[in-house]
C-alpha cells in the first residue's frame, strides 16, 4: 500500500524520473534487505550486464543528492562510502512495494 499523497508537501517528479533508472532503483531496492551498502558491495548483486563500479557511485550519490540516501562511516578506495537509505528514502522503498526486510507491500 502507498503511503498517502500529502498534496502540501507537493509532488517531486525528479524522482520518478531518478527510480526509473535501473542503477538507482536497484541500488535502493537493496537496502530493503541491508542496514547499508556501499557501490563496491552493490556491483556484484545489481546483475547488470556493462555497469561498472564508477557507474554505480555515480547513480549512489545522484541518490544522496535527491535525499534517499546518506553516506554512513568512511569512505573506501574499493568504491567509496556505504549509504544507508533516510526517511525520504524509505518512502521511496515504499512506493516501490518494499520495506525494510524485503517485504513487499502487497
Amino acid at each position: 500500500m502507498l503511503p498517502p499523497f500529502d498534496a502540501d508537501k507537493g509532488f517531486e517528479p525528479r524522482l520518478v524520473r531518478a527510480l526509473d533508472h535501473p542503477v538507482r532503483a536497484r541500488f535502493l531496492k537493496l537496502l530493503a534487505d541491508r542496514e547499508a551498502i556501499s557501490p563496491a558491495e552493490a556491483l556484484p548483486l545489481l546483475d547488470l550486464d556493462g555497469v561498472s563500479l564508477g557507474n554505480v557511485a555515480y547513480h549512489a550519490r545522484v541518490l544522496e543528492m535527491l535525499e534517499l540516501l546518506e553516506p554512513v562511516g568512511e569512505a573506501s578506495h574499493e568504491g567509496g562510502p556505504a549509504f544507508r537509505a533516510t526517511a525520504k528514502g524509505e518512502a521511496a522503498l515504499l512506493a516501490l512495494g518494499l520495506s525494510r526486510g524485503g517485504e513487499t507491500g502487497d
